[in-house]
């Protein structure tokens, strides 16, 4: 199929359109962010320097999913090229003095997210720079201070960020600096109330005018140290000046005649392989809609029960992950796809988490950035350090205990990550940026959004507005709007099914019409964010 043969929404019931352009497209889940990338875009900026811009807001306009106290990951394509796709990885890893037996010997027999063991050293800052230093147009201190000017004088809180905010209160009143800036007189932020956080938007400048060695070699990373250490917390300085995210080589699968593109591990990317992999061995267009919900759902949980047994940081592993996927190893998942009956497996000691941010954006030129950047969980670890402003984010909750165990928390590691940005190319050309949040739900996602698209003709907005289901851990949690009368049967062949649960996730895309040279852009209802074009 070409991605452009979808019919337009119908018009007799509530939807969103897409929106569309011919001189580039931003996507992101905070207007105010969009908004600033429209006109960088306007400015001059390329795709890179727009990103950017746009992760810069959204560290003060969603401070709950993201922020440069979190990690980055990111596809980039400089001019539309599918061989010219690179990736960076922007994850942090474990202080060198971790070892599970020490954690262990402090009475630590699971890193919760309150923990200074739970932070990993943030590798935002460095993928910035990285991005920027091979990519970028404008100078990195312009971009930044446009960005500034967004957001200097605060943000008013929007509608999906007032509901989590209004969900996390007890957890930001735990840490003195976290409480005084992120509630307001004790109580959650609200609807319309403006938001400001000055020591932030003061750390945020000085990395714009002295680069990102501010932050791993001085004053920034001081402060952090200092805070950890004084919760208990083992990282070091040298933990944060040897710090720098990795080029690394993208791994893409063909899926009905097009490649998708993800980051490979320590990312969850192969796991959308996995899922699509299974489906893909079937006839979906004669499966009932009860069979594809059924078949998806086995999917997804064998492909998670593999992930969390093998995808870890490939520097701490021998595992040749592209075994996981031949012919013998795809065919040996379906023979355990049992159609009348769910299957069990053992249950993920993976930490449930569903924040973080992810914004796409193409400019007129055909560079592609897909970009993610997160805190892991809402407002991360809660731990703010004491002069910088930044929350920092829980990552390292992501590393277990157990001897052994691909995940098992070493000095230097970095653990399995689940942020995940992707893009979608054929013929050797990009025709698609994508991501879809929600914690670990994001290669569910993906595989599930991309499905809709290349296997029953809905158009990207479509597909993103579909109610979604998650296998999470032996339930199914629906969301509310699910067709019942699949639910049931789902329940009736062994699903525990519960329905109806809060929004799973959120999501941005823009595909390229290369027929119409047409960019279209959609974004997802659950979140506060636009698709603009230029």
């Amino acid at each position: 199929m070409h991605l452009s043969d979808f019919n337009i929404r119908s018009f007799d019931k509530p939807g969103r359109s897409h929106s569309i352009s011919k001189n580039g497209m931003v996507a992101t889940s905070h207007p105010l962010a969009s908004n600033a990338g429209l006109m960088m875009l306007k400015e001059g900026g390329n795709a890179i320097d727009t990103a950017l811009a746009m992760s810069i807001v959204l560290c003060m306009a969603e401070p709950h999913m993201t922020g440069i106290g979190g990690d980055c990951f990111a596809l980039i394509s400089k001019d539309g090229s599918a061989k010219n796709i690179k990736a960076i990885n922007g994850s942090g890893y474990a202080g060198e003095n971790y070892q599970s037996i020490t954690l262990q010997n402090l009475g630590v027999h699971n890193i919760e997210a309150d923990m200074a063991h739970s932070v990993t050293i943030p590798g935002a800052v460095s993928s910035w720079n990285t991005l920027h230093s091979k990519f970028g147009k404008l100078p990195w201190v312009d971009i930044f201070k446009f960005a500034l000017d967004f957001i200097k004088d605060g943000v008013l809180i929007n509608e999906r960020v007032s509901l989590d905010w209004s969900r996390n209160k007890t957890k930001l009143s735990k840490d003195k600096q976290t409480k005084n800036i992120f509630l307001n007189k004790g109580k959650a932020f609200k609807f319309k109330e403006l938001f400001k956080n000055e020591q932030l938007i003061s750390t945020l400048k000085l990395i714009g005018e002295e680069g990102s060695e501010s932050f791993y070699n001085g004053f920034v990373s001081q402060d952090i140290c200092k805070k950890l250490n004084q919760l208990g917390g083992l990282q070091t300085l040298n933990d944060f000046s040897n710090y720098k995210a990795d080029w690394v080589n993208p791994i893409s699968y063909d899926y009905k005649g097009y490649k998708v593109h993800e980051c490979p591990p320590n990312g969850q990317g192969i796991t959308v392989f996995l899922i699509l992999a299974i489906l893909k061995s079937f006839n979906l267009n004669k499966l009932s809609k009860s069979d594809y919900y059924h078949l998806f759902c086995e999917a997804v949980k064998l492909s998670y029960f593999l992930r969390d047994i093998y995808i870890s940081d490939p520097k701490f592993n021998n595992i040749k992950y592209d075994e996981l996927l031949t012919l013998k190893a795809v065919k040996n998942y379906v023979s355990k796809i049992n159609f009348k009956k769910a299957n069990n497996f053992k249950k993920s000691d993976f930490p449930n988490h569903p924040d973080t941010i992810y914004l796409t954006v193409r400019d007129k030129n055909g560079m592609t950035v897909s970009f993610i950047n997160s805190l892991f969980d809402a407002f991360g670890s809660g731990i703010t350090s004491a002069n910088t402003g930044i929350l920092l984010h829980c990552r390292g909750r992501s590393f277990n205990l157990r001897n052994n165990h691909n995940n098992e928390i070493k000095g230097l590691k970095k653990p399995l990550h689940t942020i995940i940005p992707g893009m979608i190319s054929k013929k050797g050309f990009v025709t698609g940026s994508f991501g879809v949040m929600g914690g670990h739900y994001q290669a569910a996602g993906h595989a599930f959004v991309l499905s809709q698209i290349l296997d029953f003709g809905l158009s990207p907005q479509q597909a993103l507005d579909l109610p979604r289901l998650f296998p999470n851990n032996g339930i199914i949690d629906i969301e509310n709007g699910f067709d019942l009368e699949v639910l049931k049967d789902l329940n009736n062949r062994g699903h525990k099914i519960n329905y109806p649960v809060f929004p799973i996730g959120g999501g941005q895309m823009i595909f390229y019409d290369t027929r119409n040279k047409v960019f279209i852009g959609a974004t997802d209802w659950r979140k506060d964010g636009l698709a603009l074009g230029l």
